[in-house]
């Protein structure tokens, strides 16, 4: 169905509304494999995250010349248009062959007239930001901006010595934590795509992330049904992609440390991980990220994204950060007053208002 006019000018954009992501993911992934954007924005990973999360249809706004050039997923709620996004989604953003598309895509956003536009996990100074927030202007709405994490990433050239990268100090650190656990027995580094034994696989990953500090605060995996239904269906999509890359840190054949990550061209992705605790004076979780650091670099893969907030152990290996934001816009409606109300009080931490806010989701 049609949202926007549709240009006569030979080679401009069409903008289009789709009910459904898999009739059109195939163009949808060639579109993310042209413009470079991560795995978590393909359509894979929005079917994944709405069987396990969402209720209702999704919208997607398409972009096409002779081809498909645009993509913004949305979902709908009384009136407002949010971002498909949750706690497990490290980024999100529109995917745009060229700035063109993304101001098509972001000014047919306000064509329905939503009284709210919600869009959570933004990258900070991308194109898309910028569009979407000059289309709310033009629009006439309201605009709150509130950054939401920093996320360590480091790029790699190939032949990067990891020494350097670490400092002498904790690379000899390492190399001491390496001889302890090496004293032990046998120590192997195991990484799988999932393509065989995958359900085993994840089995013995997610006993492994579910251990320790993450079962007591209920963030692990398999601490819900639904985020358990999300990354298994999500390691299913990868796999048969070869995007998943389970990676384990084994000693005598046991793992005693676990990497669930997506990896394509543009970079290795960490999603979770986790350690044996029994095993925590050998640093078993420091050991597997350096071997996977120098696996990735032997690649050739240019970036290694640890993802979600700036932790203290995530800056030992990645220096940069990617800023991620949540962008409101407001409706010049009474309705509209009403959301930019609710959000500005939440945004400055008056309690009152965060539970009118969450009562209302």
């Amino acid at each position: 169905m049609a949202i926007g006019s549709a240009p006569s000018t030979p080679g401009s954009v069409t903008i289009e509304l789709s009910a459904a992501i898999q009739p059109i993911a195939p163009e949808w992934d060639a579109l993310v494999a042209r413009t470079g954007d991560p795995p978590f924005l393909r359509p894979g990973w929005f079917t994944a995250w709405w069987s396990a999360f969402a209720d209702g249809a999704p919208l997607v706004l398409t972009a096409r010349r002779d081809r498909l050039v645009g993509v913004l997923p949305l979902r709908r709620r009384a009136g407002a248009l949010l971002s498909p996004a949750n706690v497990h989604t490290p980024g999100f953003g529109l995917v745009a062959e060229d700035r063109e598309a993304a101001h098509a895509l972001a000014t047919a956003l306000f064509a329905a007239r939503p009284r709210m536009v919600a869009l959570d996990r933004l990258a900070a100074g991308d194109a898309g930001l910028s569009e979407v927030s000059g289309a709310a202007r033009a629009a006439g709405h309201r605009i709150l901006v509130r950054v939401l994490q920093r996320s360590p990433y480091a790029t790699l050239h190939p032949g990067d010595d990891l020494d350097a990268r670490l400092g002498r100090k904790r690379a000899h650190e390492l190399r001491r934590f390496e001889r302890r656990l090496r004293a032990a027995g046998r120590v192997d580094v195991d990484v799988c795509d999932g393509r065989e034994r995958l359900e085993a696989l994840l089995a013995e990953g997610f006993v492994l992330e579910d251990s320790g500090w993450k079962a007591a605060r209920g963030t692990a995996i398999a601490s819900t049904p639904a985020t358990l239904h999300f990354y298994s269906g999500l390691a299913r999509w990868a796999a048969h992609h070869g995007l998943l890359r389970l990676a384990f840190l084994r000693l005598d054949g046991r793992g005693i440390a676990f990497h669930f990550a997506l990896q394509d061209a543009t970079g290795y992705y960490l999603l979770k991980s986790g350690y044996d605790p029994a095993y925590a004076h050998c640093a078993p979780g420091r050991l597997l990220v350096r071997a996977m650091l120098a696996h990735t670099i032997a690649q050739g893969v240019p970036r290694f994204d640890l993802l979600g907030g700036a932790d203290p152990w995530k800056r030992e290996w990645a220096r940069e950060q990617c800023t991620r934001v949540t962008l409101r816009t407001f409706a010049p409606t009474a309705l509209g007053t009403i959301d930019r109300a609710l959000h500005s009080a939440v945004l400055y931490g008056r309690p009152v208002a965060k539970r009118t806010l969450d009562r209302a989701r």
